[in-house]
């Protein structure tokens, strides 16, 4: 049997740009680097019902804790939770049950390019409230579940 390449269906992908882009959180958790120093991992997605680049393209945003304290600068993290709407005083059971109210919530995230080793980076310079807060986003992948223990097949994403 033979085989032939076939790039008529290939999309280029943009980098991403020093510029806002309206997001919305995919996934978030806390969980440990490849070095296991603990960390807030969220995975914003761009917003594919407002007209802009890079639609669908997850960028990952870290915050990791203070060296002295071993706490997470609170500042920084209740102005992301500010940012996604979470409402002022509202309680939680517990910090993962905090977190996980961030999927599905948007926000403007304003992007930096950092150089590193040659190679320029997009980060997250800047969590502000959404511009567009009427959210009609179609998801391409299916939301993580958490705590699973029985995962199909079908539910891998590869």
């Amino acid at each position: 049997m033979t085989f032939t390449t076939d790039f008529s269906q290939v999309q280029e992908h943009a980098e991403f740009k020093e510029q806002p882009y309206e997001m919305i959180v995919f996934d978030v958790k806390e969980e440990p680097n490849k070095n296991g120093k603990k960390r807030i991992v969220i995975d914003f997605v761009v917003r594919n019902d407002v007209k802009q680049e890079k639609q669908n393209a997850h960028l990952w945003d870290e915050q990791y804790p203070l060296t002295d304290t071993g706490k997470y600068h609170n500042g920084i993290l209740m102005g992301k939770a500010k940012a996604l709407g979470i409402p002022e005083g509202k309680q939680y059971e517990s910090f993962e049950a905090f977190l996980a109210d961030f999927k599905g919530k948007t926000a403007k995230i304003t992007v930096k390019l950092e150089e590193f080793n040659g190679k320029k980076n997009p980060k997250v310079r800047f969590v502000n409230p959404s511009d567009l807060p009427d959210c009609h986003h179609t998801w391409k992948e299916k939301a993580p579940v958490a705590n699973t223990p029985n995962l199909e097949p079908d539910d891998l994403p590869f």
